[in-house]
């Protein structure tokens, strides 16, 4: 009869098997940019507000990470309900925090859910709370945040002695911060190559000045941002008034006046919510919101044209040519879940003149829009069903300008109303549904559609005209497993205009994550030895289906090409050192026919990258980094190369080590070598050594809230060395350059 303990080991081993082959057939399914990488642990938020019945509408909202987010996988979005709120929370490296002084919470039960958007601009869901957000005197009072707990309030001690200036609340916060910095070496070889500025001494400024009042239904907000710099090609506007421009400037301001729930927001401010015509459009104006009853709302603004800042044109309405004039009219049919229910309709009339924003030099024209637009917000009570739907009609109109048509005969675009529809839907399948004591399932099927006319455009709005798309995302996870599967297709020339290409792209995308110890082992138990895996894989098949008529096309220049792109990662982590390992392997296949004989174009790449960190000590951090990458082309129609091979190997060093609490040292040492081997080219080969060096000291002290004062003070070593020779052109070049520069910066109340 067989032991227990032998029984339960077979069990074990019999549940690893199962697993195992589980895992081996969801590798086929993976999309990038959908899951978190492997390169450090599953990303956690928690909120400042989870545990409490209802918080009010003026509580700040903390979200805390569990570690740093990587530049690799992308940034975070916050929305609560169906509105994006991730442009108001400012971010510190652990922390996303949300003071609602000028913009209050929404009343009522909503959801706040986070994602990560990837670099390739796809969203994932992080994390999903619920916000509840009742009357001032039906919530709980907001729990002291650990940072301000031993700080003295100005605002409470205003409170205790009844205001100030006759107000309940008074407060005025200034900030001043004085930067120097400054570069006294730096050396070239060869001389004949320095930058525009070797040696300097730069002083620059920020300043800002806060207010907050409150008297009976009547509060106001203010703040001021101020910027100045002594050097001036760094000045504010030196794009646009060059060395007029003024060396102290304006860069931001911002005042909101409520009385009762009306409110008048002026300076810097943002309007819309709908895609096509005007979304979330920032620039200098004004914008009244009035909140007629618990079901309709009515906001008007009148901005700029284009982003400005300085004291000119304060208010952004000088001139009556360049301004977008906008309304909204929103209501909601269930009054008691705002946002469950809800209409808007939007009306837009915008005029631009050929002026540019303040930091973008292009080449511009006069325009002219207006459109109607409405949008649709519907969920159910708990959120499990979720839909977005908008659309607009838009009639635009581009002026001729003799000064662009250079005496060329243009057509003119004709001034014809064009439509753009959305929806957005999405529905949890399944929602926590338990497995068993610690596993929870979870699936979401989510649904994109849109739609733009040939021609379509709004003056605030940047679309892409003459499209069509449908998206189709299957979102799942079983306990810390994470999988996914989407399908995107999408065509243009929807006029079927014979002279002109119709293209098609179809995309899939595939997605797993899961750390190895919840496939094989106990989640109660899990194991420091086995790493986290992830594995994603994307296919993108670009195409034209006939020859243009009348187009001047031939079949060569017709598209067809098919990309594939699979990514791979693991990661160890333990208390004193962790190690990743990364794999990516691309592929683009260029199918044409010339002539009758098929055309071979590919592009392939490989690359193979480690991460080595160790932490000695908690005051020291060491990292190496290793990666090797090989990119091979072929083209059988080459007229030089049909065969090429690039190789670069990639080495880097770095080490941290904080010496005191407000003293650090950091150094790092990378070099790249590249090597090149074709055809006809001969070979090539490069090497990129960089070294950078610094110390940096920071002194703060604090004794209340208006008496503060910070200090840091930096200097830097940077050395560079590149060289690189070509067998085809005979060129051998070295270049080397070192810097020492250093900074202080002070920083007042």
């Amino acid at each position: 009869m067989p032991q227990p303990v032998t029984i339960a080991r077979f069990e074990v081993a019999k549940r690893g098997v199962l697993l195992a082959c589980g895992l081996a057939v969801l590798l086929a399914c993976v999309s990038p940019g959908q899951l978190a990488r492997a390169q450090s642990p599953a990303l956690t938020v928690k909120a400042s507000f989870t545990g409490r019945p209802a918080i009010t509408s003026l509580d700040r909202i903390d979200l805390r990470l569990n570690r740093p987010l990587e530049p690799a996988e992308g940034r975070l979005a916050v929305f609560i309900g169906l509105t994006d709120m991730t442009a108001l929370f400012t971010s510190s490296v652990n922390e996303l925090r949300y003071t609602p002084k000028f913009l209050p919470l929404p009343t009522g039960e909503n959801p706040l859910i986070i994602y990560i958007v990837s670099p390739n601009d796809e969203w994932k869901e992080l994390a999903r709370f619920t916000l509840r957000v009742a009357k001032a005197q039906q919530a709980q009072p907001a729990a002291v945040p650990v940072d301000d707990a031993n700080k003295p309030s100005e605002d409470k001690h205003n409170q205790d002695n009844g205001g100030k200036m006759g107000f309940k609340k008074f407060s005025l916060v200034p900030s001043l911060t004085l930067n120097l910095e400054s570069q006294p070496i730096e050396t070239h070889f060869p001389d004949s190559g320095p930058s525009n500025q070797p040696v300097f001494t730069d002083f620059s400024v920020q300043g800002t000045l806060r207010t907050d009042m409150a008297r009976g239904p009547f509060a106001s907000q203010t703040q001021f941002d101020f910027v100045g710099t002594s050097f001036q090609t760094k000045t504010l506007r030196y794009g646009e008034r060059g060395d007029g421009a003024p060396q102290i400037d304006l860069s931001s301001y911002l005042m909101q006046f409520q009385l009762g729930r009306a409110k008048v927001s002026l300076g810097h401010v943002s309007f819309g919510t709908n895609r096509f015509l005007i979304d979330s459009f920032s620039s200098r104006g004004i914008t009244v919101a009035v909140p007629i009853n618990k079901r309709l709302d009515f906001s008007v603004t009148a901005l700029n044209g284009t982003s400005i800042v300085g004291w000119n044109n304060f208010t952004g309405l000088d001139r009556r040519k360049h301004q977008i004039l906008s309304t909204t009219v929103g209501y909601e049919f269930l009054p008691e879940r705002p946002g469950g229910f809800r209409l808007e309709t939007i009306v837009l009339h915008g005029s631009l003149l050929p002026f540019s924003n303040y930091n973008q030099g292009n080449i511009t024209d006069a325009e002219r829009s207006k459109g109607l637009g409405f949008r649709l917000i519907v969920s159910d009570k708990s959120q499990r069903f979720r839909a977005d739907a908008g659309f607009a009609r838009s009639r635009f109109n581009n002026p001729s300008d003799p000064s662009l048509d250079q005496g060329f005969e243009v057509v003119s675009i004709p001034e014809k109303g064009r439509n753009a529809r959305y929806l957005d839907a999405g529905y949890d399948i399944l929602r926590g549904l338990s497995l068993s004591k610690n596993m929870k399932a979870n699936l979401t099927f989510n649904y994109r559609h849109e739609q733009v006319d040939p021609l379509f455009r709004s003056v605030v709005a940047y679309t892409q005209p003459n499209k069509i798309q449908n998206q189709f995302e299957l979102l799942g996870s079983i306990g810390q497993i994470n999988l996914g599967f989407s399908n995107f297709r999408f065509n243009d020339n929807l006029d079927n205009i014979p002279s002109i290409i119709k293209a098609f792209t179809r995309r899939s995308n595939f997605l797993l994550s899961a750390p190895a110890s919840a496939l094989f082992f106990d989640l109660m138990r899990p194991s420091s030895w086995l790493p986290t895996v992830s594995y994603t894989f994307d296919r993108t098949h670009q195409f034209a289906e006939l020859v243009p008529t009348n187009g001047d096309f031939k079949a060569p220049q017709i598209p067809d090409q098919v990309s594939t792109n699979q990514n791979f990662a693991a990661q160890w982590q333990t208390r004193g050192w962790s190690f990743a390992y990364t794999f990516n392997h691309s592929f683009q296949d260029n199918r044409s026919d010339r002539e009758g004989v098929p055309t071979l174009s590919t592009l392939g790449n490989v690359v193979h990258g480690f991460t080595l960190g160790v932490a000695p000590a908690r005051s020291l951090d060491l990292n190496l980094n290793l990666s090797r990458e090989n990119l091979n082309s072929k083209d059988s129609n080459a007229n030089k190369d049909k065969n090429r091979d690039d190789t670069a190997l990639r080495v880097g060093v770095s080490v941290n080590w904080r010496t005191t609490m407000n003293s650090a040292f950091a150094a790092s040492l990378s070099n790249n070598l590249g090597r090149s081997v074709a055809d006809l080219s001969q070979t090539s080969n490069s090497r990129d050594t960089m070294f950078d060096l610094q110390w940096s000291y920071r002194f703060a002290m604090e004794k209340s809230r208006m008496k503060k004062f910070q200090a840091q003070f930096f200097i830097r070593y940077a050395n560079r060395y590149a060289r690189s020779s070509s067998g085809l052109f005979r060129i051998d070049s070295l270049t080397k350059s070192q810097t020492l520069s250093a900074g202080m910066s002070f920083t007042f109340f």
